[in-house]
């Protein structure tokens, strides 16, 4: 009973730490998000772009809604009132920035995790095909779980040793 309480605290702060490294590799890719909107909103000339970029790489942060949560309708009210220049511009900036995204994810997420972004990705994949949307986000934690559990099933004998002195 001893060896199952040791592999279960192990699990946890493995999981624990994996859990630290998905929060910060969000943090980073709304990092990037905020970098390329204050780059676009300047470039297309948008009245108070830093605090737009801002507002917008915050809700970045919302797993799968993200930033379309509030690109989208932007650009589709500008569209119907006949802005369609400035609905056009947000709308690219929003396509730049998924892409973007998509590319970089896999990798940010998986260094942080200290998991090759193919296994983050096809984790990602495999729960979306799953669970749907919602998979976009347990795909990462699936991959952190199962990582941690590959981690501490192969801690030695002698580890486990020390931990019951």
């Amino acid at each position: 009973m001893d060896t199952i309480s040791y592999y279960i605290k192990e699990i946890i702060n493995a999981t624990g730490k994996g859990l630290k490294g998905y929060l910060i590799s969000a943090v980073k890719l709304a990092a990037i998000s905020f970098v390329l909107l204050c780059i676009g909103f300047l470039y297309f000339g948008i009245d108070f772009w830093f605090l737009k970029a801002l507002g917008i790489a915050v809700f970045d942060l919302i797993p799968i809604l993200g930033s379309g949560m509030v690109m989208i309708p932007w650009a589709v009210i500008h569209l119907l009132l006949g802005n369609t220049t400035l609905a056009w511009q947000i709308g690219l900036l929003y396509i730049i920035l998924v892409v973007v995204r998509q590319i970089a994810e896999p990798f940010i997420t998986g260094k942080e995790l200290g998991i090759r972004p193919l296994y983050t990705f096809l984790a990602t994949v495999i729960c979306i095909l799953l669970f749907g949307p919602l998979g976009a986000v347990l795909g990462a934690v699936v991959a952190v779980v199962i990582k941690a559990v590959l981690e501490v099933s192969s801690v030695s004998r002698n580890n486990y040793d020390k931990y019951r002195r």
